[in-house]
């Protein structure tokens, strides 16, 4: 039993090094034209090894997504940890995020990566691997709550609404181009706005 653990975590171990790898190829190069032999040869390993840990493309994208959804929540909450405002975790968030796809603008160029609804197909997997960020959110606004009445007692649904208002200002950018410099503080507020009046139960 030991042993299968330990095989099991040196492949997941491997499998995250070689996402690593992989994800600043993407940023680089993007991912629709990339042959699963040149991005082995990018990572550094052969194209036998990539299948065997990615069976096609289309699985090393979704792996390669789940990755980056895992980074961005492993980093979130840590940033969280030395705070006990649920206000400041919120903005943190909208900070994180923005900053996060304006660092991956070449990737963001990929007619697959760069399309306004490959995110929204992300969500609607049955494995949504933003789930932990989405109830971490949840949380937030939860906590949150003891200090402003919030329109809804669903906090999950106030943390998709969030998710989702966020995204609205990378889809922009996306599309229209530009610099991803809105202020993380005053997009938070200006979503309480539209949430912290009365409530309404769903």
């Amino acid at each position: 039993m030991m042993k299968e653990k330990i095989k099991q975590k040196m492949q997941e171990t491997k499998t995250d090094l070689v996402l690593e790898h992989v994800s600043d190829y993407f940023d680089k190069v993007g991912f629709s034209q990339a042959t699963m032999q040149e991005i082995a040869s990018a990572v550094g390993i052969s194209v036998g090894a990539l299948y065997k840990l990615f069976p096609s493309k289309d699985a090393l994208l979704a792996a390669y997504v789940d990755f980056q959804i895992r980074q961005f929540d492993k980093t979130l909450r840590n940033a969280c940890l030395h705070t006990d405002d649920p206000r400041k975790c919120l903005i943190l968030f909208i900070q994180h995020k923005f900053a996060t796809f304006a660092s991956k603008k070449k990737a963001l160029e990929d007619p697959v990566l760069g399309d306004p609804f490959f995110f929204l197909k992300l969500h609607a997997r049955k494995e949504n691997a933003a789930e932990s960020i989405l109830q971490f959110l949840a949380e937030q606004f939860t906590r949150l709550e003891k200090e402003v009445p919030i329109k809804s007692d669903n906090h999950l649904k106030t943390a998709y609404l969030f998710n989702s208002y966020t995204m609205g200002y990378i889809e922009y950018w996306i599309n229209y181009g530009g610099k991803l410099e809105e202020k993380a503080e005053e997009v938070f507020e200006r979503f309480l706005e539209g949430q912290a009046f009365c409530r309404e139960h769903s």
